[in-house]
């Protein structure tokens, strides 16, 4: 089978990208890298007519239905292409014209972007010139997704853009791969499905102060780069995906990975030695339970820093005073600490802000490797930051591994992921009206039930969530700081207000808080298996010293019920179903 080439026009394009039909699978494909200069540079080839490298689509009808297409090649090109378009950055001082075609300036009228105005506009016989430039497309049609992830591999491989760990991670796709890409992507706060289209891929891209593009990860927001574990450019370099990798490598190899940039390549290399190895040992200890693991220490660690200090690079200030350089090595060890503390001996941090200086001028102590890290030497420095600071940690019931503390970084993606699963998630400031008599809210314990059953009739796939303690309008967050005093954190469109005001003005604890909520949904008629489920899935979770009720709703088996009426969700709402819809829905879940 050959591929031919046939030109394609920006506007062509264009339309495609404005209805969906160009797509990006994150199983091999990295984030949007590209800076303005960049950028502009593309825009000054196409606009003088030089000819730019061919973009790659992959073709699979019984897949995404026809006329739709994954990009193996030209992400970062057609994404350039598209934002000059939209405006979103200059061209020699010149934005494109948006009233020069329609599409566009349909999509700024429906303000799917903003229209630059009161700006030099590029001329309009550039503008056409640039609308009409017939880009190289060539189409491979395939059934096979490993032919496409090979492909993609082999052309990016030995790209010289790309980074170590993102030709690591070019076209692979081994369960070690995966686990560390997911785990990575939970913990910078890129939350998404693994198939996307080309125009959702700015929501999952890394921001900077210094060069916006207004996407959606902020990287000085970060665990990784407000710690100063990374810098900026190695978190857009991906090299939080290598420390995942290492400490991954670790875990399920029972002890500290001799980390080297030619063992940690070979390890991604599915038929190497290595390669075979790490996969073995990933199958023995479990993939879910690595991510799990992972994902709760770091909520830990990340919530004994943020209790003691929420100042940017307070971790680097403690561990190696006086420097700008990233603590890579340091934070290996006090992670590895952390995860033995609390996942092997299953204790919980009692005292963070003993824990942070028990780790002051921690660098100076350890044994330090240059290209070549021993599994011996990072054992010391493991067993030295564990001494110093496992007196802090003590016997909880329950223990913070897997309860309140260990959820942080999933209710924080579980923010950010509601703007896309809006009908899943369900947000309430509490249960008490913002008005001066601060009485319960009539009937709102009765609703909560309802909502949790529409989520679970939305189907058997995946879970829902009603968070107590979260406002989802702006306004209800000013009148509840006017009321009760507390200062609100907003985290992606929600924004945290916490419960335990309201326990305060109840004169009740935040136990008993949970309790009544626990109850409500005890006594209520709510159907079996739905019930039982629902009752064993409360957490509370502290976040910045506010106190979140998370209730979890598992995916259901079959349709569930209220007082016998069925219910589902549209958009936000919760609505009663019956009739036609009712058997609509029961043939959803058989």
């Amino acid at each position: 089978m050959s591929v031919v080439p046939q030109g394609r026009s920006v506007q062509t394009l264009y339309r495609d990208f404005r209805e969906g039909n160009l797509l990006v699978n994150r199983k091999y494909q990295r984030k949007l890298v590209w800076t303005i200069p960049e950028k502009q540079a593309l825009i000054d080839s196409i606009l003088k007519g030089y000819p730019i490298p061919l973009i790659l689509f992959a073709e699979r009808p019984e897949v995404h239905g026809r006329g739709k297409f994954e990009i193996i090649d030209g992400i970062q090109r057609l994404n350039a292409i598209f934002n000059f378009i939209d405006n979103a950055f200059d061209y020699n001082g010149n934005y494109f014209d948006v009233s020069e075609f329609a599409r566009a300036k349909q999509a700024a009228e429906s303000n799917i972007f903003e229209a630059a105005k009161g700006v030099p506009l590029l001329a309009k016989q550039d503008c056409a010139n640039y609308l009409d430039y017939q880009l190289a497309v060539t189409v491979y049609p395939t059934s096979d997704e490993s032919k496409i992830t090979d492909v993609f591999g082999r052309i990016n491989s030995g790209g010289r853009q790309l980074s170590y760990q993102e030709q690591r991670q070019a076209g692979v796709v081994s369960d070690f791969a995966k686990v560390v890409r997911t785990v990575a992507s939970e913990i910078r706060g890129d939350v998404s499905k693994d198939l996307l289209l080309l125009s959702e891929m700015p929501e999952i891209s890394v921001d900077t102060a210094k060069e916006p593009h207004g996407y959606g990860i902020k990287a000085e927001q970060t665990f990784w780069c407000k710690q100063g574990v990374l810098s900026i450019k190695q978190l857009r370099e991906s090299e939080d995906e290598q420390t995942i990798a290492d400490i991954a490598a670790s875990i399920i190899g029972k002890k500290p990975f001799p980390f080297s940039k030619e063992l940690l390549d070979r390890c991604y290399d599915r038929d190497s030695v290595d390669g075979k190895e790490i996969e073995k040992q990933l199958a023995t200890y479990g993939s879910e339970k690595l991510a799990k693991e992972i994902k709760a220490c770091f909520s830990v660690l990340k919530q004994a820093i943020e209790d003691t200090s929420d100042a940017p690079n307070y971790l680097r200030s403690k561990v190696r005073p006086g420097t700008a350089y990233p603590i890579k090595a340091p934070f290996y060890a006090i992670f590895m600490a952390f995860f033995h503390l609390l996942v092997d001996k299953k204790k919980s941090p009692d005292q963070p802000q003993k824990i942070m200086g028990a780790l002051a001028d921690l660098d100076d102590k350890l044994e330090k490797g240059t290209h070549y890290e021993t599994t011996e030497n990072r054992q010391k420095n493991i067993n030295l930051t564990t001494g110093l600071i496992q007196n802090f940690f003590v016997d909880k019931v329950p223990p913070a591994l897997g309860h309140g503390p260990s959820l942080v970084i999933d209710f924080e993606n579980a923010l950010r992921r509601s703007r896309i699963e809006t009908p899943r998630y369900e947000f309430k400031q509490g249960i008490l009206q913002l008005d001066s008599k601060r009485a319960i809210e009539k009937d709102l314990l009765t609703r909560l039930a309802e909502t949790a059953c529409g989520i679970a009739n939305l189907g058997p796939d995946s879970d829902g969530y009603i968070f107590l303690g979260v406002a989802d309008r702006k306004a209800h967050a000013e009148r509840i700081n006017q009321l009760d005093g507390i200062t609100y954190r907003q985290i992606a469109d929600q924004f945290l207000v916490g419960i335990d005001r309201e326990a305060k003005i109840l004169k009740i604890t935040v136990e008993d808080y949970l309790k009544k909520i626990v109850s409500s949904f005890q006594n209520g008629p709510i159907s079996e298996p739905l019930k039982s489920h629902l009752l064993s899935s409360f957490d509370a979770i502290t976040v910045h010293g506010l106190t979140t009720i998370r209730i979890k709703v598992p995916a259901q088996k079959d349709v569930s019920f209220v007082s016998g009426k069925a219910y589902s969700r549209e958009g936000s709402t919760t609505i009663q179903i019956e009739g036609q819809r009712l058997v609509a829905l029961t043939k959803l879940f058989h």
